[in-house]
């Protein structure tokens, strides 16, 4: 699946519009740059926000007064003498049915907005792991490369130490095969690099990104600073979707009245004018209405009526989702923080401080080869741990910012 991915993202950043002449495209990326390149480039926002400015002009139909009619009649050719009328009416709404109209269409253009809103949400939390991927993989190229450097001084010595006679060869060949495992890691780093820098240009706006952007930041530690209560009242607050769903039911209790208003008789007053060949001229006035025996409207009444109801229960819906999305995301940050904080307090420093100190009774002959490459291992894997913790607790984290649409900082 993520080789899928990676290719869908590489497909979007070739197939993506290409930089204006001109335009230069950024070559180093922070956070809150890659945030402001999403809010104007991203795509799938930007034609969210086409459908709010389609949305929008339903308002100027809804605002529409009917159109006045006329019509023209020529009457008794073969008579002594013709007739020439002209009728000129105008229908005048009854009932509301503008205002009404207005109403529905100004809370479609509200749920459209919200609809963007939470888009963005969506988007920017995207934004945010992509960006932690590229920190992460980048941070594990930088560990790996240290390793290798210190592995290769660790083998000059061990190398000179084979030709006087002092090791045999098979010790320092299992020394240049533990090599394989950093290098492994440093490849496997910058393959992750590369899929996930061609995500984030993708999601940022490919041609407004550099293809060899630097990507400026850190994987410091950030503690949680919102408890359960706090964190299910501002997602039930400020979560856009939740904003959506009520402005839908607010609209649906719209379209109800304008059903009703649908219902009601419209009148339209007419003026006539008739000229005969005798110059007879002659005026007239009427007035026609639809007479509403059988249908009137019961059927459209009913449907919003249903709809009301069924925009309720949505509603309803999305808040059960988003008080079990919080409980599931804060349950995996406070699961990662521990995890994260046993590692790099604990167990990361213990591995940190073997490796230290058997390379250095090692190079002077005070362990064994075994004893070397089991504690490089012990720290090789504690480490990588520890930056797969760090970059899951992250990712965690703007998960959490994504389900209670804010910061949880502490």
């Amino acid at each position: 699946m993520s080789r899928v991915l990676v290719a869908l993202a590489a497909l979007a950043v070739w197939a993506g519009p290409v930089a204006a002449p001109g335009q230069e495209r950024a070559t180093r990326l922070t956070l809150d740059d890659a945030l402001r390149l999403a809010e104007r480039e991203n795509p799938t926002l930007r034609a969210k926000r086409f459908e709010l400015d389609v949305t929008r002009s339903g308002e100027i139909t809804a605002g529409l007064r009917p159109n006045p009619s006329a019509s023209y009649t020529a009457e008794k050719f073969g008579a002594s003498a013709q007739e020439y009328t002209i009728t000129v009416g105008q229908t005048l709404e009854l009932g509301g049915k503008r205002e009404r109209r207005l109403d529905s269409a100004r809370a479609a253009t509200r749920v459209t907005r919200l609809e963007v809103d939470d888009v963005r949400r969506q988007v920017f939390a995207q934004v945010k792991k992509t960006f932690t991927d590229v920190l992460v993989a980048r941070t594990t190229l930088a560990l790996a490369e240290q390793n290798l450097k210190a592995l290769d001084d660790v083998e000059r010595i061990q190398r000179f130490r084979a030709e006087r006679g002092d090791i045999s060869e098979l010790e320092l060949t299992r020394i240049q095969l533990q090599r394989f495992a950093f290098e492994r890691d440093a490849a496997d780093a910058r393959q992750t690099i590369a899929a996930a820098t061609i995500a984030l240009r993708a999601l940022v706006g490919a041609a407004s990104v550099a293809p060899d952007v630097e990507v400026i930041g850190d994987l410091g530690f950030r503690d949680l600073g919102v408890s359960r209560d706090e964190a299910v009242q501002r997602a039930l607050g400020a979560r856009p979707d939740l904003q959506a769903a009520e402005a839908a039911r607010d609209k649906a209790k719209a379209d109800v009245a304008l059903a009703r208003a649908n219902g009601r008789w419209d009148i339209t007053p007419q003026l006539e004018y008739k000229r005969t060949d005798t110059n007879d001229n002659t005026f007239g006035f009427g007035i026609s209405l639809p007479l509403r025996v059988f249908d009137r409207n019961q059927g459209e009444i009913a449907r919003t009526q249903a709809e009301v109801d069924r925009v309720t229960a949505q509603r309803d819906a999305t808040v059960a989702q988003i008080v079990s999305e919080v409980d599931t995301v804060l349950s995996v940050v406070t699961t990662l923080r521990q995890r994260l904080d046993s590692l790099r307090t604990v167990y990361l420093p213990k591995a940190e401080q073997v490796r230290n100190t058997v390379e250095f009774a090692y190079r002077r002959g005070g362990v064994s080869l075994l004893d070397f490459l089991d504690a490089q291992r012990a720290y090789r894997e504690t480490s990588l741990e520890h930056l797969r913790a760090l970059g899951n607790y992250w990712s965690a984290l703007y998960q959490l910012e994504a389900a209670v649409a804010g910061s949880v900082e502490k």
